[in-house]
């Protein structure tokens, strides 16, 4: 039998220095229209930014998580659901906040901005969920117990 051998090529990129487009970008984290930054080509080899997400991507986590607070989802069988309107508001202001947590860091590639995005991203939607359930709780009134 005749063995055939794969090659697999590697190349290792040095972190460029950031650009003048990009610390605009970074310090202006609140603007809602941000354009993708353009593959740069390094010596033949293409390398691509991951930060910031388009707006298709931050749209379809909006609509995601949306769907998550106001319909049956593990997270509304603990917590409940909200109403679709409560649940958009909600959900807006958790991906903003995350954008601009994001938006803080400084990285050649956007890997440690997009990490931190979806941390923050995670944690406001537990965050959110749990005061959500503590304030109900709090707020509903004790059945009389029976003698």
């Amino acid at each position: 039998m005749a063995e055939t051998t794969d090659t697999i090529y590697t190349t290792v990129l040095t972190p460029q220095p950031e650009s003048e487009s990009s610390k605009k970008r970074s310090s202006d984290a609140t603007s809602s229209k941000v354009e993708p930054e353009p593959e740069k080509k390094h010596g033949g080899t293409t390398t691509i930014s991951v930060w910031p997400p388009t707006q298709l991507s931050r749209d379809y986590l909006l609509n995601m998580l949306i769907n998550i607070l106001s319909t049956d989802s593990c997270l509304s069988k603990r917590y409940r659901t909200l109403n679709p309107e409560e649940a958009s508001a909600v959900a807006k202001s958790i991906e903003e906040d995350a954008y601009v947590v994001g938006s803080k860091l400084v990285s050649s590639d956007g890997i440690k901005n997009l990490e931190a995005y979806t941390e923050e991203f995670s944690y406001r939607i537990t965050k959110c969920a749990e005061d959500r359930w503590k304030k109900m709780n709090a707020t509903a009134v004790p059945e009389p117990e029976e003698a």
